[in-house]
């Protein structure tokens, strides 16, 4: 089975679950968030902020 006919199989079925696009983005921002100080202080440097 190729590549094109699972995303073909999976583009197919209906949008079940339309709240693991929002999950996967509160992850991210998650995985993000240690990284807050140090982009608010280097936002600061370059006087975006």
């Amino acid at each position: 089975m190729s590549l094109t006919t699972v995303v073909e199989e999976v583009m197919s079925q209906p949008f079940k679950d339309p709240f693991n696009i929002v999950y996967f983005i509160g992850f991210i921002l998650v995985m993000l968030l240690p990284t807050l100080p140090a982009s608010l202080s280097w936002l600061k440097v370059m006087g975006l902020i």
